[in-house]
């Protein structure tokens, strides 16, 4: 069971990889799409954090919020509490410009920001998995 919650969360982490890519690729545009970039920067952090709960062998739960994925995987590991401000800055891109809003899309400086952020939130989450983290353990950071 151990191995087969290992490989779910895997496959989950690989998905993160490729809201990144897909990130990457869009900013590389021209002209750069920031409003889809930052919103699959929120989907690549997002997919990282579950991936965590599922390998501790907890069932991923539907939302959004950074936030209070942070708090669960900081239940096991309290050195996720690291990554509050980015989970509060990367949050509010899984909705905010995903719809005609009256605010303009997200400026390039703003864009690769969220990138930088998920970016080392998803090799934080990368280098725990490939640690061996098993399920209800703690990771050591």
């Amino acid at each position: 069971m151990v191995d087969s919650l290992h490989h779910l969360a895997l496959a989950w982490l690989e998905k993160a990889r490729h809201d990144l890519e897909t990130a990457r690729r869009v900013i590389a545009g021209d002209p750069p799409i920031t409003d889809t970039a930052v919103y699959h920067c929120q989907q690549a952090a997002e997919k990282a954090l579950k991936a965590i709960l599922l390998d501790r062998g907890q069932q991923p739960f539907k939302t959004h919020d950074l936030m209070v994925l942070l708090a669960k995987c900081a239940d096991g590991d309290p050195a996720f509490m690291q990554w509050i401000d980015a989970a509060a800055t990367l949050t509010p891109y899984a909705t905010h410009f995903r719809y005609p809003c009256a605010e303009p899309d997200p400026g390039l400086e703003e864009t690769l920001e969220a990138m930088r952020l998920s970016t080392a939130l998803y090799e934080f989450v990368d280098a725990k998995l490939l640690a061996g983290s098993g399920p209800n353990q703690s990771i050591p950071s």
